[in-house]
């Protein structure tokens, strides 16, 4: 233990190293102005920040052997710059990234946890490849600087055609609709969830593509027409939502350490159903009518949430096919008729293609000092997985088609708190709802949240969140609050936060990230326990013990968390 000990202390103090190094490397923003007589103009500027993650968990994990109260589980330096280059009639824009981790205790104990999954005994003998998608290197979900495409975040630039038409062309992030927790209408990219789930900034998470998005201005007509195209160019990894299915410390418990690449395809990106290569697109109308502001718009798309296509023949063939309680190998389905990977994987996770109708409203009512916004987001044949909710993988009978109607309301206002509370300035404060509506629900659709876990989603799935920030002391001391609720479900989360400020370079933000749930967690079944009449291996506690009730807030329960951010901008 004194060994670990030693090694964490060398491994977390290079990274502070390495920070320092980040911190050295920044400096005052640098503006070059060159204009040659006639010629072109060239001008190029950068800004960005150094930032410090530190993450400490509050409560202890089963899945790792360890007491992981008070231990690290992050520890990540980042150096983002921001360049804006202007060439002739071209405005450019370049957003690189630096990022890397050191790897805990923790998660070298949850990278344990995965190589024994590989040689030990285990309900899905043979059925493994060669250390999942990673090689068993258990920090390439964090560390992402393999490509140049790692580092280079967004490469874009923009052009005047007309007075009225505007195109913007390269990698960028297009932001369409007006919810914040749960995305309705900000579906044009994916989410990268592996490192901090969903607390943070979205442009800091969100996955940028290749676009061609062009703005026409109709001023006469109220309004102006966005439109965009992604040819396929990108890479696989930039597709979709990108969850911690390798494992790691944000993949739902019991699941910590688990890999599920090592026997499933880890993203099928040429299902047909699923093909990043198709061409996607989208056409919005944002306008006004009176006071009122409003947009339209229709979205071809891959659904965000990867689902679990999985391989009927290969999880009908292991001796133990009672512990999967499969009554009938045909019971199986396979998406848009083509069956997931054959072998010895157990399936593919692919996004399919979808479409997405959508309306946004926002008002000021000066009656209630407010702005009021509404998005409502019709998505026709999302698919969900189904099915075999008395396995112990529910969910992996294969995948159905459901209408569903995704509805937000908010509420934005600003409290005049100065006398009362001796706030510097008025403070803003959310509150939000959120509902996933299934239409034409029926129980007998056994549909899931998400594969693996078997409590049965609901015909109304409500989520409703609180959001407020004060500001002291002249901007300089800045607490704010987040609290959501699984109202269908029960459970849910609050974050206090308080962010200290100096000058115009440092901020410390410390955050605490808090989870409360209904007792109805999917628990691990450790050796012994009589989990299961198959065998009390402790291979088959990776699977966790069987729930019907276990919602989306109670899949992480135990994670309870502060977070300590230094970051120098520049």
């Amino acid at each position: 233990m004194v060994k670990k000990n030693n090694t964490s202390i060398k491994k977390v103090g290079g990274f502070l190293l390495g920070f320092g190094g980040l911190l050295a490397a920044s400096a005052p923003a640098l503006a070059v102005d060159l204009n040659y007589g006639d010629g072109p103009e060239f001008e190029i500027r950068y800004s960005g920040y150094a930032r410090a993650t530190m993450g400490m968990s509050l409560q202890d994990h089963d899945e790792t052997p360890a007491d992981d109260k008070y231990r690290l589980t992050q520890a990540r330096a980042t150096l983002n710059i921001d360049w804006d280059i202007k060439t002739g009639p071209l405005n450019w824009k370049v957003v690189t990234r630096f990022e890397e981790e050191a790897q805990t205790d923790y998660l070298d104990d949850l990278e344990e946890r995965s190589a024994d999954l590989l040689g030990g005994p285990n309900p899905f003998v043979g059925n493994f490849t060669n250390g999942g998608s990673d090689g068993g290197d258990y920090m390439n979900q964090y560390n992402t600087l393999d490509e140049p495409m790692d580092i280079i975040r967004e490469i874009y630039f923009d052009y005047n055609v007309t007075d009225r038409l505007f195109v913007r062309i390269g990698r960028q992030q297009l932001v369409w609709g007006e919810s914040d927790f749960f995305q309705a209408m900000d579906v044009v990219h994916g989410y990268d969830y592996r490192g901090r789930l969903f607390y943070e900034n979205n442009e800091e998470w969100r996955k940028p593509l290749m676009l061609f998005n062009f703005n026409l201005d109709l001023a006469e007509y109220g309004g102006s027409l966005n439109w965009f195209i992604r040819p396929g160019w990108d890479r696989d990894e930039d597709m979709g939502s990108s969850y911690n299915i390798e494992g790691g410390r944000w993949i739902p418990h019991p699941y910590r350490g688990v890999d599920f690449t090592q026997f499933t395809d880890a993203y099928d990106t040429g299902h047909r159903s699923a093909d990043w290569d198709d061409m996607t697109y989208g056409i919005r109308w944002n306008g006004t009518w009176g006071s009122v502001g409003y947009s339209l718009a229709y979205l071809k798309t891959f659904n965000a949430t990867p689902v679990i296509n999985p391989n009927g023949a290969a999880l009908g063939v292991p001796a133990t096919g009672d512990l999967f309680h499969l009554d009938q190998v045909q019971g199986f389905t396979s998406y848009g008729g083509e069956a997931a990977d054959s072998g010895k994987l157990l399936g593919d996770w692919i996004y399919p293609e979808i479409d997405v109708f959508g309306l946004t409203v926002n008002y000021f009512s000066m009656a209630m000092d407010s702005t009021l916004s509404a998005e409502i987001a019709y998505v026709p044949n999302k698919p969900f997985n189904y099915g075999q909710l008395q396995s112990d993988l529910p969910g992996w009978a294969g995948i159905r088609e459901k209408d569903v109607l995704n509805v937000m309301l908010r509420i934005d206002k600003e409290f005049k708190w100065m006398e009362t509370l001796g706030t510097h300035r008025p403070s803003l404060s959310s509150i939000q709802i959120f509902d996933t509506i299934i239409l034409g629900y029926d129980d007998d659709d056994e549909i899931v949240e998400f594969a693996s876990f078997a409590s049965p989603k609901k015909e109304h799935t409500v989520y409703v969140t609180l959001f407020t920030l004060l500001n002291f002391n002249r901007d300089t001391i800045n607490p704010s609050f987040v609290i959501g609720t699984d109202a269908t479900n029960g459970g849910g989360f609050a974050i206090p936060a308080v962010e200290f400020v100096w000058g115009d370079d440092w901020r410390l933000k410390v955050e605490a990230d808090l989870w409360w749930n209904e007792g109805d967690t999917k628990k691990n079944c450790p050796a012994g326990s009589g989990c299961y009449a198959a065998g009390n291996s402790d291979a088959f506690g990776l699977l966790g013990k069987r729930e019907h009730s276990a919602g989306l807030m109670d899949w992480f329960a135990e994670d309870n968390q502060v977070v300590v951010k230094l970051t120098r901008q520049f």
